[in-house]
């Protein structure tokens, strides 16, 4: 009933069409018997930088101008009289209000406007959360699932005490829920659900966009709690040479080395080279267990990019190796060493075709395809898991406009197809293949200038389960430039791969119960946000709230409760998550800003053993960010403190109690200073520097190949303390 609620909405709302332009309006601000009142700015000249593609304002300062052709993009707004001003496009928006400011004389000395770390934007129907090159560097960030520290949207934890593996969550729920994408080309699924966002080094990254709740159908049908989608560095835009070092007293070493040429005026490449190592043995805590494991990690990415008249092209070539060996450090006298060895390799290939209508600005037709193969051999004590996964994508976008560009539409097909073979402990086998041809159309309703629709619906063929529809829905209203208000619901579908995606079935000597009939699992999202910006005595205050609700129609039930056992089997009854999201920012000073949020859970699930919490995940959390920026970024300062509520544990009864530690809440510091020259930065940190750390994170360690072992019960940091250097060398 559902989805044919949705689809009758979708056919009601007249003419399926939409294209790709941005609209706007150029205005002064002026001060008329103390009220501020917003003054057009006629025949102000608007274009993008580096391109021909321009406009210019009419009567009421109004304009169109086609999207760029990648991102970031700098928008330059200019009129005589009036000062010009820059806005970098971080992600596509639809509408953008632009105020200049008349050229009066300037001071000897101007402190020029600071990058936001991370913004909502207020234009784009979506809730769009961008995290930007400051946030990035603000940590560490030595790959991508150690980029959201400082972020309170996405949650990253270790998913056992012995292997090293981080995961993020997002609304609650494990990160496989979630759509990663880079430049809207999978990134994480399949195989890579495990490690895939160690593969993709911080540096790499340019921006970081969090789109939470139901997504575009456009990119898909597996979003079901939201997307991330990862702007890599660009080779016509990137410095000509970036390198950065890392290390860390735990014995962690990085090296990542960017290299960009811009070659003529249409073509220009750019060469990625990324070693990291961790060679030397920790047992802080004296279990016999590494506290982190030994591992190599090689990392190399080409890609180039042409931009003509009428075509964009983009291919590129990527290819991970890693070497991962953890477990314990010496065998007791008559068992046999407990070992952990994880190899990973992962070879990708892909091109983006964008055809462009010079004469028809608001029509592109853009072909994006993608081929990978990636190997993973896995050993957990006497558990092994070998798989390998051959992976193809297809996705072909039209868009164009119906009427006028209140009216746009994008519509396409795609194909998407995934040939997995997978074997545990060597005898048991249970691969498959996949084949998912579909369609979609998304149209996108500019009713006026406060209010925005965007229905979307796609219809896919799995070879397997069959026929499938995605409807999805967005809402958006503004109360005034700075404040809008969202309503988003959608369904998602996706198929699992239970061993892989938890190392719970690995790390301990539980053993696997695994279905024979699981089916995909399919899920509706539901949510509502409002985005509030303001000033206080001249400063900026910015405030977000947001709830969503995760209703599953079927799940892959991840089941603990039984304490010698993981079960993976199809829900029966009732699967949902409630996610509350409050959220400030505070521009304190022209150098110091500040955020806090705080977030709720409620997450429960049908299990065979009753109708339950979900475990180790703290039903409260909160975050507070401080940053502080001198004059001309010289120095800068970084804090953040994290607090994480009481998590359930499953049911342990018949474990003796002096193996288990029982959670608590627990608080984090984390902060890094950073000293920048001319060409040069250099940074210093600390994670965790109350030195928290789960007690006892591994049950029964002395006895590994006992019935009792469980290193996967984690709800806590399973690292102490640790101070870690780097540098930062750019020669634009």
């Amino acid at each position: 009933m559902k989805t044919i609620l949705l689809l009758s909405i979708f056919l009601l709302v007249h003419g399926l069409n939409a294209q790709q332009t941005i609209q706007g309006r150029v205005l002064e601000s002026n001060d008329q018997g103390g009220k501020t009142k917003n003054i057009p700015i006629p025949l102000a000249n608007i274009y993008w930088e580096g391109t021909v593609e321009g406009a210019v304002a009419d009567a009421e300062g109004r304009f169109m101008i086609p999207e760029p052709a990648s991102y970031p993009a700098h928008l330059i707004v200019s009129f005589v009289g009036y000062k010009s001003d820059t806005v970098t496009f971080h992600a596509y928006r639809t509408h953008i209000h632009i105020t200049l400011q008349p050229n009066l004389e300037l001071q000897e000395f101007e402190v020029a406007e600071k990058q936001a770390g991370t913004y909502i934007n207020t234009i784009d129907p979506h809730h769009i959360e961008t995290l930007t090159g400051k946030e990035l560097a603000k940590a560490a960030c030595c790959n991508i699932s150690e980029s959201f520290e400082t972020n309170a949207s996405v949650d990253v934890n270790f998913s056992d005490a012995v292997s090293g593996r981080k995961q993020i969550q997002m609304l609650g729920l494990d990160g496989v829920y979630t759509q990663i994408q880079f430049e809207n080309l999978p990134l994480v699924r399949g195989l890579s659900s495990a490690y895939g966002l160690t593969y993709i080094p911080g540096t790499w990254a340019e921006s970081i966009q969090i789109k939470k709740g139901a997504g575009s159908v456009v990119n898909g049908y597996e979003s079901i709690t939201g997307q991330i989608n990862l702007e890599l560095q660009k080779p016509d835009e990137a410095e000509r040479l970036y390198i950065n070092g890392y290390g860390n007293l735990m014995g962690r070493a990085e090296l990542n080395v960017h290299a960009a040429q811009k070659l003529n005026e249409q073509w220009s490449t750019m060469s990625f080279i990324h070693a990291s190592g961790q060679s030397i043995e920790n047992d802080l805590n004296q279990d016999n267990f590494y506290d982190s494991p030994l591992k190599t990690q090689y990392n190399v990415f080409n890609r180039w990019k042409y931009r003509g008249e009428k075509r964009v092209f983009q291919a590129g070539i990527r290819a991970v190796y890693e070497d991962l060996s953890a477990g314990q450090i010496e065998a007791n006298a008559l068992e046999p060493l407990y070992y952990i060895g994880v190899k990973s390799r992962q070879v990708e290939l892909f091109t983006k075709n964008g055809f462009l209508f010079p004469k028809q600005p608001y029509k592109s037709i853009g072909v994006i395809n993608t081929l990978r193969y990636h190997s993973h051999d896995s050993r957990f004590g006497q558990k092994t898991y070998v798989a390998s996964q051959y992976s193809g994508y297809l996705n072909v976008i039209y868009q164009t406009i119906i009427d006028d560009s209140d009216h746009q539409v994008k519509f396409g097909t795609s194909l998407v197809y995934d040939n997995y073979d997978k074997s545990l402990n060597k005898s048991y086998k249970f691969g498959r293949v996949e084949m998912v041809p579909g369609a979609f159309a998304e149209l996108t309703n500019f009713f006026n200038e406060k209010n925005v629709v965007v229905l979307g619906l796609r219809g896919d063929y799995h070879n397997t389960y069959g026929f499938f529809a995605t409807p999805r829905f967005h809402y958006k209203y503004n109360f005034t430039e700075q404040s809008a208000f969202r309503l988003s619901a959608g369904r998602g579908f996706r198929t699992a791969n239970p061993i892989l995606e938890n190392n719970v079935a690995l790390a301990n000597s539980r053993t696997i119960l695994l279905a024979n009939d699981l089916k995909p699992e399919i899920a509706w999202n539901y949510g509502s946000s409002i985005t509030h910006g303001f000033e206080v005595n001249k400063r900026e205050v910015n405030v977000s709230l947001d709830y969503y609700f995760t209703d599953f129609v079927n799940q892959v039930v991840v089941d603990m409760e039984q304490p010698h056992e993981v079960a993976f089997y199809n829900l029966e009854g009732k699967s949902y998550s409630h996610s509350f999201q409050a959220e400030v920012g505070v521009q304190l000073t022209q150098q110091l800003e500040a955020k806090a949020a705080y977030k709720w859970y409620d997450i429960k699930t049908d299990y065979k053993s009753g109708f339950k919490t979900r475990p180790l995940t703290p039903k409260n959390r909160m975050l507070v960010n401080l940053g502080y920026t001198s004059n001309f970024d010289k120095w800068k300062f970084d804090l953040t403190g994290k607090w994480f509520g009481v998590s359930r544990l499953p049911s342990v009864s018949v474990i003796p109690s002096e193996n288990v530690t029982a959670s608590t809440d627990y608080f984090l510091l984390s902060g890094q200073i950073t000293r920048a020259f001319k060409h040069f930065e250099a940074y210093v940190g600390v994670e965790n520097a109350t030195n928290y750390k789960q007690s006892n994170p591994i049950i029964a360690a002395t006895d590994p190949n006992g019935p009792d072992f469980d290193a996967s019960l984690i709800w806590g940091p399973v690292y102490g303390r640790n101070i870690y250097v780097g540098f930062r060398y750019k020669i634009k």
